[in-house]
């Protein structure tokens, strides 16, 4: 039996610690790593790919161990990316580093919020732009 756990993304915030649009509950993804900060590398990864940040990108990262058994314990991370010099020879043009942080520093006083109105874009809406849609009526 392999070590491998499964973790959640629990929130989200930027490096100066105001929340992103992030919510746990939908879209989160499910990753499969054996120790908290690959996974946390994982989801900010897909983060930075949701929001379609391309460069360096900076989250705190909270996820949560959900593997079946477990105490259900929640880590939280700084994880940074930035772009490699020489990109590997499979195409990896990014290095991830994830520092361990403890809950206290990630409750920063946020000075201002980066937030702008309304729901954060998710994988449904790139569906909906790829799909024609014909009003009824029209041929």
């Amino acid at each position: 039996m392999s070590n491998e756990k499964t973790y959640t993304i629990v929130e989200a915030y930027h490096s100066d610690g105001c929340p992103t649009k992030f919510k746990g509950k939908s879209g989160s993804g499910r990753f499969i790593s054996e120790t908290p900060s690959a996974s946390a590398k994982k989801a900010m990864s897909s983060l930075c790919q949701r929001k379609k940040i391309r460069g360096r990108c900076s989250l705190y990262v909270v996820i949560r161990e959900t593997t079946r058994g477990s105490k259900h314990k929640e880590y939280a991370y700084l994880a940074r990316r930035h772009v490699k010099e020489t990109p590997s020879p499979f195409g990896h043009k990014y290095d991830i580093n994830a520092k361990k942080v403890t809950m206290e520093e990630l409750k920063k006083t946020c000075k201002k919020s980066y937030k702008t109105p309304g729901k954060m874009k998710g994988r449904d809406s790139k569906m909906l732009k790829k799909r024609k849609f014909n009003p009824p009526g029209q041929a």
